[in-house]
């Protein structure tokens, strides 16, 4: 689907999403980051069933209510991380960069091997992202303040060009 030759490979899209996700976590569920690994694995496995809250209450099988954010924040997560992989593409081939990847983990405010500062998004490109993302929370059946909250804190995560 992506007229990328430098996009993302299924490993690095699913590693930039459980990178995203629990920056996300950290401030919106911090609780949560004990388990976020299992969670995650159980998501990647199976997306759909893991935001299936009854057939997660019934894996769980010891009447435990576990209302987590993990599963919608990884879901939320992976379309951002495909968004910002295409909108990037261009920008990548452009100014020469390594790959997507270390493109998007750069707007993610994390530095890989070098000096090299964050990439950055536009303020329009961040709105983009951010309603992409409430779009995608709502569609998943988040109440219209969480996916408000989530896709702020996802904004959040992602270097901005200062305004000019």
């Amino acid at each position: 689907m992506s007229s990328h030759p430098e996009s993302l490979t299924q490993h690095d899209e699913d590693a930039l999403v459980r990178e995203l996700a629990q920056q996300v976590l950290e401030t919106t569920a911090p609780e949560e980051l004990a388990i976020f690994d299992e969670t995650a694995d159980e998501y990647f496995a199976d997306p759909q069933g893991v935001l299936d809250a009854k057939s997660r209450d019934e894996a769980v099988g010891f009447g435990v209510e576990l209302a987590l954010l993990t599963p919608y924040i990884l879901a939320v997560a992976k379309t951002v991380v495909q968004l910002l992989a295409s909108m990037v593409g261009d920008a990548v081939k452009k100014e020469g960069q390594p790959s997507v990847n270390s493109f998007i983990r750069r707007l993610f405010g994390r530095r890989e091997q070098g000096p090299s500062a964050p990439e950055t998004l536009t303020p329009d490109q961040l709105a983009l992202v951010r309603k992409v993302a409430v779009e995608r929370g709502r569609l998943i059946g988040l109440k219209a303040d969480r996916a408000e909250l989530l896709a702020d804190a996802i904004a959040g995560g992602i270097s901005v060009a200062p305004a000019s």
